[in-house]
C-alpha cells in the first residue's frame, strides 16, 4: 500500500475525564491521525491513549481497563458498528506507558467519516463507561 496524496492526513484529539468517589479525577487523552491509503481503498488510524493529568487517582476511579473503539459512517448515515481497535490497558499501566495503536481497514466508496471513542471497563463484571466520540470526516 502507498499513501494517497488525494486526501490529506486528518488529526484528532479527544479528552475525557473520569471522576472518582472522593473527588479525584483522571484525565485521559486520545490523539493521533487518520489517513486514506491506496487511492482511498483503505484507512489507517495511528494513535495513542494516555493519561494527561491526575495519575495519582487511578485507584480511586477503580483502575479501569481502557481501550479505543472505532465506528464508521457512510454517506447515507448508516454506521458500520463499534469495534475495539486497541489492546486493553489498566489505568495504572497507562501511568507508566502510553497505549499506542495502529489500525488499518477497508474504506468503501460510500464511507465518509470515522468515529473514535474511549471505553473503560470496571471490575469483575466489566461494567463499561464510554467517552464522547470524536468524528473525523475524511471525504466530503
Amino acid at each position: 500500500m502507498t499513501q494517497s496524496l488525494e486526501v490529506p492526513t486528518k488529526e484528532f484529539c479527544l479528552d475525557w475525564t473520569m471522576d472518582g468517589a472522593n473527588g479525584g479525577r483522571v484525565h485521559f487523552t486520545l490523539s493521533g491521525q487518520v489517513s486514506l491509503l491506496d487511492g482511498k481503498r483503505f484507512y489507517k488510524i495511528d494513535g495513542v491513549l494516555y493519561i494527561a493529568d491526575g495519575s495519582a487517582y487511578c485507584r480511586e476511579i477503580g483502575n479501569p481497563r481502557l481501550h479505543v473503539r472505532r465506528n464508521g459512517v457512510e454517506e447515507t448515515g448508516r454506521q458500520w458498528g463499534w469495534e475495539s481497535i486497541s489492546s486493553r490497558k489498566s489505568a495504572n499501566r497507562l501511568c507508566t506507558m502510553d497505549g499506542y495503536f495502529v489500525r488499518t481497514g477497508y474504506w468503501a466508496p460510500a464511507d465518509r467519516s470515522i468515529q473514535l471513542g474511549i471505553v473503560a471497563e470496571h471490575g469483575v463484571t466489566r461494567r463499561r463507561t464510554h467517552s464522547s466520540t470524536a468524528t473525523i470526516r475524511l471525504v466530503d
